[in-house]
């Protein structure tokens, strides 16, 4: 990802980390996540102590580390936020009381002295990799983590990996978008696609793990039941979604955009109340073996 691109997408999670943390608060799939990576945590503390370090990589609004603290009593001066968007920081400075909130893109951690190298029995990162690489992250937790018995765990949705890109129940959602638009006589917004060739499969990240003195030890991938309100909440956080589209084919001059959209939302929550379905969510574990 160029620097340019970073920085769009940091600065477009800034202006949404409001409405995240209401979508993190009405829809389970985050949690879900999380308790998959707190799960192996519990089962692979090598102490009990407070001599433990855990990095929580593109921490958002600090889910994942107030569930650390909640289920497994880590001590919040254990934990190292890492979060390049402002707004987000400022949430997560709110939600876990913890002077290691960092605003700075995971590429970065090696730039400031604070993030301690040899030194994370667990870096985590949840529900955020599709954002990053494995060739620009991997380097960089080979470094931060404890020789030998570190590890890094992550989520990914399915549509970065390759063997669940093309999963096809993700198209209900977007057939009830379009039965919307099509209801107000409006074109359909979205159309078929081609799956993005950019996906990561196996084979690069046990070659990538590899090349930075990691072990490739598990994906596994997941189901998880969910709302399909929760696809147009997520869409909803960009509050400009839809109005280029509809702008684009407006049928008269002065054509109140923002009232149509309105319409076309509740005609989908219309659609589809109570309707849900089953995504795959991929779980990464690599260890550090040098």
């Amino acid at each position: 990802m160029s620097d340019d691109k970073r920085k769009q997408t940091i600065d477009s999670w800034h202006l949404r980390a409001d409405a995240y943390e209401i979508l993190v608060q009405n829809h389970r799939i985050f949690t879900d996540m999380s308790m998959g990576l707190i799960k192996f945590v519990e089962e692979n503390l090598r102490n009990k102590n407070d001599d433990i370090h855990i990095m929580d990589l593109a921490a958002g609004t600090g889910l994942l580390s107030k569930l650390l603290i909640e289920y497994l009593h880590i001590s919040p001066s254990s934990l190292y936020l890492i979060e390049p968007a402002e707004r987000m920081c400022v949430r997560a400075r709110d939600n876990i009381k913890n002077s290691h909130v960092y605003q700075i893109a995971g590429e970065d951690c090696l730039l400031i002295n604070d993030l301690p190298r040899d030194y994370f029995d667990f870096i985590l990162c949840n529900a955020s990799m599709h954002l990053m690489s494995e060739s620009d992250i991997y380097p960089i937790v080979s470094k931060l983590l404890k020789p030998n018995k570190g590890y890094f765990l992550y989520t990914l949705w399915y549509h970065a990996f390759d063997e669940t890109q093309s999963y096809d129940q993700d198209e209900d959602f977007e057939r009830y978008i379009n039965d919307a638009m099509e209801y107000f006589n409006y074109p359909k917004y979205f159309t078929k696609t081609s799956p993005k060739s950019s996906a990561r499969s196996r084979r690069y990240l046990e070659e990538t793990a590899y090349k930075n003195g990691l072990q490739f030890e598990s994906c596994r991938i997941n189901m998880h039941r969910m709302s399909l309100s929760f696809d147009l909440d997520f869409m909803l956080m960009s509050p400009n979604w839809l109005i280029d589209h509809l702008k684009t084919h407006q049928k008269i001059d002065n054509e109140d955009i923002y009232a149509i959209k309105k319409c076309i939302i509740e005609k989908v929550r219309e659609l589809i109340k109570d309707k849900y379905t089953e995504k795959p969510i991929v779980q990464i574990i690599v260890s550090r073996i040098s």
